[in-house]
């Protein structure tokens, strides 16, 4: 029999013989059971720090992830973090069944599943502001953004002897030479620029929530990612930028490459394609899938309300629905009719010359729109918005962040 049948055998027959309970009946402080969540080698779902003991217990763990200032603790290896990190998700408490090495009554998670505990201590939060020290200006957040050690985002790295964290890093950037962008990284890293440089696409916010190492009662971006804010001089935060239209009749859509390919297109049209059919129902998604059949050549815009027409049911009604970060920009016709959801405009692309199409924004935001091969849909390349890292059904790294231009026949 093979070793790994024979420890499994074990820690079944461990399981049988000895009941454990997943939570002590009294915890220490105000820590509470959170729950079973997943947990993957590749993507820790507690990923700050870990111990390991071969006399592991949920206090024990609890102590040393209280020690270390993080809110959330997690029995499998021992791990800590103020945040519970995508992709994991949350998982039956039966998966939860591995008795504890230190306290057989106790259960230590499972197989790739975390039992997690939070101290109910306040959460880190990224920083939405911060007043200058120098002057009467503002830094305000601008969201996160994707970094690579060979095509830096903001060009000018700082050390900050006393450690970074936003106010820190902002004063640092300001001081070096009055720059306008300022950047946390992995948690302990402050970058400055006056431009945000290609080939970088903005991601979810969710993506920059490693906590600082100097406080972690903030983040401070993550691991190739920059949570990025911008300096105002006249001490008031930069205003959204305002909607062109609301209501547009008969236009279509491309995606511009902000980061063209060497050989290929500068743009490629952009379809509605059908991604799931059941009765009365049928929901459909913004794709460049080249060779994908679409009956939806050509759409409008009601009160920020998308409305893609079909010419094969002239009378159906498909109305646009609210999109999440990380997923695509979906739309339904259903009986009786899905009302829509209010979050499209058109804004002028301010980075192309005049007489440029306008662009596409959703939720306030014309620069959040990446291309993404569908890995579970034969690799259809999908729009997305405010792509995430560790998504099921596509990789960060293969997205390519683009502009969405609406056509019209006068465009």
């Amino acid at each position: 029999m093979a070793l790994t049948g024979v420890i499994t055998i074990l820690l079944a027959s461990l399981s049988l013989g000895i009941k454990a309970q997943s939570v002590p009946t009294r915890l220490p402080g105000n820590w509470s059971h959170v729950g079973c969540y997943t947990d993957i080698s590749t993507s820790r779902t507690l990923a700050a720090t870990y111990f390991v003991s071969e006399n592991m217990t949920v206090e024990s763990c609890m102590s040393f992830c209280s020690a270390a200032n993080y809110i959330y603790a997690g029995v499998e290896f021992g791990n800590c973090d103020s945040t519970i990190q995508i992709p994991s998700q949350p998982a039956p408490l039966g998966d939860c069944y591995m008795p504890c090495n230190g306290n057989a009554t106790e259960t230590c998670g499972g197989p790739v599943r975390l039992n997690v505990f939070n101290s109910n201590e306040p959460p880190p939060v990224i920083v939405p502001s911060i007043t200058s020290s120098h002057d009467a200006g503002l830094w305000t957040y601008q969201g996160c953004f994707t970094d690579t050690v060979n095509a830096r985002t903001l060009g000018t790295g700082i050390n900050i002897p006393g450690g970074t964290t936003a106010e820190s890093c902002t004063a640092a950037c300001q001081a070096a030479g009055g720059y306008l962008n300022a950047g946390l990284e992995n948690g302990h890293e402050c970058w400055c620029d006056n431009s945000i440089h290609a080939p970088t696409q903005r991601t979810s916010d969710a993506d920059c929530r490693m906590v600082c190492l100097a406080t972690h009662r903030e983040y401070c971006g993550n691991q190739n990612r920059l949570a990025i804010y911008q300096y105002s001089a006249s001490g008031e935060p930069p205003g959204p930028q305002a909607c062109l239209q609301t209501s547009l009749s008969n236009f279509t859509l491309q995606a511009q490459f902000k980061n063209p390919p060497i050989n290929g297109p500068l743009s490629v049209p952009i379809k509605v394609v059908v991604v799931e059919l059941v009765k009365n129902v049928l929901w459909t998604v913004l794709s460049a899938c080249p060779l994908c059949c679409s009956e939806w050549p050509a759409l409008s815009m009601q009160n920020s309300i998308i409305k893609p027409h079909s010419v094969a049911i002239p009378t159906q009604e498909m109305a646009a629905t609210y999109t999440n970060d990380g997923e695509s920009p979906g739309f339904v016709a259903s009986i009786p009719a899905f009302p829509g959801f209010q979050s499209y405009c058109t804004m002028t692309d301010s980075a192309a010359p005049p007489g440029s199409p306008p662009i596409l924004a959703f939720d306030g935001k014309p620069d959040a729109f990446s291309l993404c091969t569908n890995t579970s849909a034969n690799a259809r390349l999908d729009v997305v918005f405010s792509p995430v890292t560790g998504h099921p059904h596509y990789l960060l790294d293969d997205c390519q962040p683009i502009n969405i231009q609406v056509i019209t026949g006068s465009g």
